[in-house]
């Protein structure tokens, strides 16, 4: 049985989850939050209009995007909490389930097949080598891609969708990322303002939608359920009480703007814990490296591998004698068969992002390309993303 019809297997059962255009999804809610905000963004698909009715017209619509609060975390809310009691949908991520590539399909409205971010790390053949998209850094030497001749229109090929509304629009960030080259991108170049804390984003959104004098969009990211998540794990207590605060202020916020506007709310993943022994490392030194053109990109649950010609059966056979089923291994042209990326195939601009081989997670294993410079300060976190699991790409609707 070969690695594809194994993955095939595992979406049969019900242990991994494949990305589907057919059930609601986050590129469904990327499509219907932007037409509800005036953006023209091509014939709307059934999918978005089905989520467009149940989040509701509105003059004035507030987005909430919880980094990393996967459905599986609702559950340990409070009987009555204010965030499961307004569920309206289950939606699916797209694959890979991590913030990089989510974030651009919530930007774009397009399947990272079509917007071609990859992971955390990607491949660009302008620099002929990895970069980190959303600090918009090369990994060699961690240069801005700016400083290397690299537009934001390269590495992000398609338009965003908050360029196009035409409600007054207003997008917060953390302070320590508004200014960046991705909150700009992100955003459509509309205004940003940067904030402290949860509470006071709330203040600044209930404030602008109370005094507003015409139809407003506005976006807040809330990074902190994915990173306590990954250094403590998911089932931790200081994920829960950064839960609760969320469920807290989003309630305030629905409150504060009262009946004048809809807040929605959704997580671009979720996450999923990983044991010392479901952590593996490939470092420069490692006998695989004599098949590859460059260095892996992705993420932890998949990679992407550039090969030397006529290496891959010698790659697969030295990858699967030492790593064994703990992690498939697909040709591109097998990952578009299974429409992992998007339903349609992946767009010539971006191709050569997916290198020739793509590992995926067989389910909790994961796996990181370690540079030898980090060989010795390599960090050990209790969760990640980026796979295929229920946990991973179950996210919510929630409307208020």
């Amino acid at each position: 049985m070969s690695d594809a019809e194994k993955l095939l297997a595992k979406f049969e059962r019900g242990e991994l989850l494949r990305p589907d255009a057919e059930l609601p999804n986050v590129v469904d809610l990327a499509r219907a939050l932007a037409g509800l905000a005036g953006a023209k963004n091509g014939e709307p698909s059934a999918g978005a209009a089905r989520l467009a009715s149940l989040i509701g017209e509105s003059d004035h619509h507030v987005f909430v995007l919880a980094d990393g609060l996967g459905l599986n975390l609702l559950g340990d809310l409070s009987e009555g909490a204010f965030l499961s009691t307004h569920v309206v949908a289950e939606l699916r991520s797209v694959f890979p389930t991590t913030t990089a590539s989510v974030l651009t399909t919530l930007a774009t409205g397009a399947w990272p097949g079509q917007h071609g971010v990859t992971g955390q790390w990607a491949h660009l053949s302008e620099i002929q080598g990895a970069a980190a998209v959303l600090p918009f850094a090369a990994r060699s030497g961690g240069r801005s891609l700016s400083q290397l001749g690299v537009t934001v229109e390269q590495v992000f090929p398609l338009p965003p969708l908050m360029s196009g509304m035409t409600r007054n629009v207003l997008a917060l960030f953390p302070a320590r990322l508004v200014t960046s080259v991705t909150s700009s991108y992100f955003s459509g170049s509309r205004p940003r303002l940067g904030y402290e804390t949860l509470s006071e984003a709330v203040d600044v959104i209930a404030k602008r939608v109370s005094l507003a004098a015409e139809p407003t969009y506005t976006y807040l990211y809330v990074p902190w359920i994915d990173s306590e998540s990954h250094w403590l794990g998911v089932g931790h207590d200081g994920v829960r009480a950064v839960l609760n605060e969320l469920n807290r202020e989003v309630e305030r916020l629905a409150d504060g703007i009262g009946g004048r506007g809809r807040v929605v709310l959704s997580g671009d993943h979720g996450l999923y814990d990983a044991s010392v022994t479901a952590r593996h490392w490939i470092k420069p030194s490692d006998e695989l490296f004599g098949a590859l053109r460059f260095a892996p990109t992705g993420d932890d649950r998949v990679l992407y591998f550039h090969l030397r010609d006529g290496f891959e059966n010698r790659f697969r056979a030295r990858f699967k004698a030492q790593y064994g089923d703990r992690f498939f291994l697909l040709t591109v042209a097998e990952t578009e068969r299974l429409r992992l990326f998007g339903p349609g195939p992946i767009s010539d601009r971006v191709r050569d992002r997916f290198g020739d081989l793509v590992l995926i997670s067989s389910g909790v294993d994961v796996i990181e390309y370690v540079p030898s410079a980090r060989l010795g300060r390599r960090v050990d976190l209790n969760a990640y993303h980026s796979g295929l699991s229920p946990a991973e790409m179950r996210v919510t609707l929630i409307v208020a």
